[in-house]
Protein backbone atom coordinates (compact mmCIF):
# COMPACT_ATOMS: atom_id res chain seq x y z
CA UNK A 1 0.00 0.00 0.00
CA UNK A 2 1.06 3.19 -0.58
CA UNK A 3 1.36 6.31 2.01
CA UNK A 4 -1.57 7.79 -0.11
CA UNK A 5 -3.64 4.31 -0.11
CA UNK A 6 -3.46 4.63 3.79
CA UNK A 7 -4.61 8.20 4.24
CA UNK A 8 -7.41 7.89 2.25
CA UNK A 9 -9.89 7.58 4.62
CA UNK A 10 -9.21 10.18 6.40
CA UNK A 11 -8.03 12.56 4.01
CA UNK A 12 -10.96 15.04 3.77
CA UNK A 13 -11.16 14.92 7.88
CA UNK A 14 -8.24 17.88 7.08
CA UNK A 15 -10.23 21.61 6.91
CA UNK A 16 -7.51 22.63 5.23
CA UNK A 17 -7.63 20.06 1.96
CA UNK A 18 -11.32 20.39 2.29
CA UNK A 19 -10.51 24.60 1.73
CA UNK A 20 -7.94 24.40 -1.07
CA UNK A 21 -10.23 22.59 -3.53
CA UNK A 22 -13.20 24.93 -2.58
CA UNK A 23 -10.95 27.30 -3.34
CA UNK A 24 -9.08 25.87 -6.30
CA UNK A 25 -12.63 24.97 -7.26
CA UNK A 26 -13.71 28.80 -7.38
CA UNK A 27 -10.95 29.71 -8.86
CA UNK A 28 -11.56 27.26 -11.64
CA UNK A 29 -15.05 28.75 -12.14
CA UNK A 30 -14.07 32.45 -12.18
CA UNK A 31 -11.41 31.63 -15.02
CA UNK A 32 -13.07 28.72 -17.14
CA UNK A 33 -16.63 28.75 -19.21
CA UNK A 34 -18.27 25.76 -17.79
CA UNK A 35 -21.15 24.24 -18.93
CA UNK A 36 -23.65 21.64 -18.75
CA UNK A 37 -22.14 20.12 -21.91
CA UNK A 38 -18.77 19.22 -20.91
CA UNK A 39 -16.27 16.47 -20.18
CA UNK A 40 -14.17 17.03 -17.65
CA UNK A 41 -11.02 15.33 -15.97
CA UNK A 42 -9.80 15.74 -12.71
CA UNK A 43 -5.87 14.70 -12.73
CA UNK A 44 -4.66 13.28 -9.42
CA UNK A 45 -8.39 12.94 -8.42
CA UNK A 46 -8.07 11.80 -4.66
CA UNK A 47 -10.70 11.41 -3.00
CA UNK A 48 -12.55 13.58 -5.58
CA UNK A 49 -12.94 17.07 -3.54
CA UNK A 50 -11.99 19.18 -6.65
CA UNK A 51 -15.08 17.02 -8.75
CA UNK A 52 -17.77 17.44 -6.65
CA UNK A 53 -17.28 20.72 -6.15
CA UNK A 54 -17.31 20.98 -9.82
CA UNK A 55 -19.83 18.23 -10.91
CA UNK A 56 -22.81 20.69 -10.73
CA UNK A 57 -20.99 22.69 -13.55
CA UNK A 58 -20.80 20.04 -16.24
CA UNK A 59 -21.80 17.20 -18.04
CA UNK A 60 -19.79 14.54 -16.51
CA UNK A 61 -16.39 13.68 -14.95
CA UNK A 62 -13.84 11.34 -15.14
CA UNK A 63 -11.23 11.28 -11.76
CA UNK A 64 -8.05 9.67 -12.34
CA UNK A 65 -5.57 8.78 -9.48
CA UNK A 66 -2.82 6.26 -9.04
CA UNK A 67 -3.51 5.50 -5.72
CA UNK A 68 -6.54 2.60 -5.16
CA UNK A 69 -7.25 3.70 -1.80
CA UNK A 70 -8.37 7.38 -2.97
CA UNK A 71 -10.38 6.19 -6.06
CA UNK A 72 -11.99 3.82 -3.85
CA UNK A 73 -12.90 6.54 -0.84
CA UNK A 74 -14.14 9.10 -4.45
CA UNK A 75 -16.71 5.87 -5.57
CA UNK A 76 -18.19 5.25 -2.49
CA UNK A 77 -18.43 9.40 -2.16
CA UNK A 78 -20.28 9.65 -5.56
CA UNK A 79 -22.51 6.15 -4.68
CA UNK A 80 -23.33 7.92 -1.01
CA UNK A 81 -24.13 10.88 -2.67
CA UNK A 82 -25.76 9.42 -5.50
CA UNK A 83 -23.71 11.31 -8.14
CA UNK A 84 -24.26 9.55 -11.08
CA UNK A 85 -22.54 11.54 -13.61
CA UNK A 86 -18.77 10.88 -11.96
CA UNK A 87 -16.42 7.87 -12.98
CA UNK A 88 -12.85 7.30 -11.30
CA UNK A 89 -10.32 5.36 -13.15
CA UNK A 90 -6.85 4.09 -11.31
CA UNK A 91 -4.58 4.70 -13.54
CA UNK A 92 -1.19 6.27 -14.06
CA UNK A 93 -1.40 8.67 -16.86
CA UNK A 94 2.14 9.34 -17.70
CA UNK A 95 1.74 5.58 -18.72
CA UNK A 96 -1.52 4.49 -19.34
CA UNK A 97 -3.36 5.03 -22.32
CA UNK A 98 -6.68 6.83 -21.92
CA UNK A 99 -8.74 6.79 -25.38
CA UNK A 100 -11.41 9.48 -24.42
CA UNK A 101 -11.37 13.03 -24.71
CA UNK A 102 -12.57 16.18 -22.55
CA UNK A 103 -13.48 19.36 -22.66
CA UNK A 104 -11.77 20.67 -19.48
CA UNK A 105 -8.81 19.41 -17.39
CA UNK A 106 -8.50 20.19 -14.25
CA UNK A 107 -6.11 18.99 -11.54
CA UNK A 108 -5.33 20.44 -7.67
CA UNK A 109 -1.76 19.43 -5.87
CA UNK A 110 -0.85 16.48 -8.35
CA UNK A 111 1.45 18.34 -10.53
CA UNK A 112 4.19 18.38 -7.72
CA UNK A 113 4.35 14.46 -7.62
CA UNK A 114 5.15 14.36 -11.51
CA UNK A 115 8.56 13.94 -12.40
CA UNK A 116 8.46 15.18 -16.21
CA UNK A 117 6.16 18.16 -16.25
CA UNK A 118 6.43 18.73 -19.82
CA UNK A 119 5.33 15.38 -20.60
CA UNK A 120 2.36 15.11 -18.51
CA UNK A 121 1.42 18.24 -20.09
CA UNK A 122 1.77 17.26 -23.53
CA UNK A 123 -0.47 14.39 -22.39
CA UNK A 124 -2.98 16.88 -21.05
CA UNK A 125 -2.91 18.51 -24.53
CA UNK A 126 -3.59 15.14 -26.35
CA UNK A 127 -6.52 14.36 -24.25
CA UNK A 128 -8.16 17.70 -24.89
CA UNK A 129 -10.70 18.84 -27.79
CA UNK A 130 -10.09 21.16 -29.85
CA UNK A 131 -10.99 24.85 -27.86
CA UNK A 132 -10.53 22.90 -24.78
CA UNK A 133 -9.24 23.89 -21.11
CA UNK A 134 -6.63 22.93 -19.18
CA UNK A 135 -6.99 24.08 -15.08
CA UNK A 136 -3.88 23.41 -12.69
CA UNK A 137 -3.62 24.27 -9.53
CA UNK A 138 -0.73 23.77 -7.25
CA UNK A 139 1.99 25.75 -4.87
CA UNK A 140 3.75 27.97 -6.52
CA UNK A 141 7.98 27.58 -5.32
CA UNK A 142 8.83 26.97 -1.81
CA UNK A 143 11.63 25.89 -0.37
CA UNK A 144 10.49 22.24 0.52
CA UNK A 145 9.14 22.85 4.03
CA UNK A 146 5.45 22.72 2.86
CA UNK A 147 5.17 19.29 3.51
CA UNK A 148 6.24 17.21 6.10
CA UNK A 149 7.37 14.64 4.38
CA UNK A 150 8.93 15.09 1.32
CA UNK A 151 8.66 11.08 -0.08
CA UNK A 152 6.97 11.64 -3.56
CA UNK A 153 7.47 15.28 -4.60
CA UNK A 154 9.09 16.14 -7.21
CA UNK A 155 8.95 19.78 -7.34
CA UNK A 156 9.55 22.19 -4.10
CA UNK A 157 6.34 24.16 -6.12
CA UNK A 158 7.03 26.09 -9.61
CA UNK A 159 8.45 29.21 -11.00
CA UNK A 160 5.32 30.18 -12.10
CA UNK A 161 6.88 32.37 -15.30
CA UNK A 162 8.58 29.38 -16.06
CA UNK A 163 5.27 27.05 -16.01
CA UNK A 164 3.79 29.27 -18.30
CA UNK A 165 6.39 29.07 -20.94
CA UNK A 166 6.83 25.41 -20.69
CA UNK A 167 2.52 25.48 -21.17
CA UNK A 168 2.98 27.80 -24.25
CA UNK A 169 6.12 25.24 -25.89
CA UNK A 170 3.40 22.51 -25.55
CA UNK A 171 0.87 24.73 -27.51
CA UNK A 172 -1.54 26.16 -24.88
CA UNK A 173 -2.94 29.58 -25.84
CA UNK A 174 -4.13 32.17 -23.85
CA UNK A 175 -2.11 31.02 -20.36
CA UNK A 176 -2.65 33.13 -17.64
CA UNK A 177 -2.58 32.35 -13.74
CA UNK A 178 -3.79 33.90 -10.34
CA UNK A 179 -3.56 33.15 -6.57
CA UNK A 180 -6.35 30.72 -6.08
CA UNK A 181 -5.48 30.05 -2.19
CA UNK A 182 -3.11 30.72 0.42
CA UNK A 183 -2.02 28.06 3.57
CA UNK A 184 -1.06 29.21 6.19
CA UNK A 185 1.02 26.69 8.49
CA UNK A 186 3.00 27.26 11.32
CA UNK A 187 6.28 26.08 11.13
CA UNK A 188 9.30 26.38 13.86
CA UNK A 189 7.38 28.99 15.83
CA UNK A 190 6.54 31.39 13.15
CA UNK A 191 3.27 31.25 10.43
CA UNK A 192 4.45 30.78 6.82
CA UNK A 193 2.39 31.52 3.75
CA UNK A 194 2.31 28.78 0.73
CA UNK A 195 0.28 30.52 -2.15
CA UNK A 196 -1.37 28.04 -4.76
CA UNK A 197 -2.14 28.80 -7.94
CA UNK A 198 -4.27 28.31 -10.90
CA UNK A 199 -2.58 28.51 -14.16
CA UNK A 200 -5.41 28.08 -17.20
CA UNK A 201 -4.77 27.64 -20.88
CA UNK A 202 -6.64 26.96 -23.75
CA UNK A 203 -6.00 24.60 -26.78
Amino acid sequence: MSKFDMAALTWDEKPRRVEIAKNVAQAIKKHVPLNKSMRLLDFGCGTGLLTFFLIDSVKEAVGVDTSQGMCEVFLKKANENNINNVKVLNIDLTKDKLEEKFDVIVSSMALHHVKDTESILRRFYELLNENGYIAIADLVKEDGTFHDDNEGVEHFGFDLDNLKTLFEKVGFKDVNYDIAHIVRKEKDGKEREYPIFLMVGKK
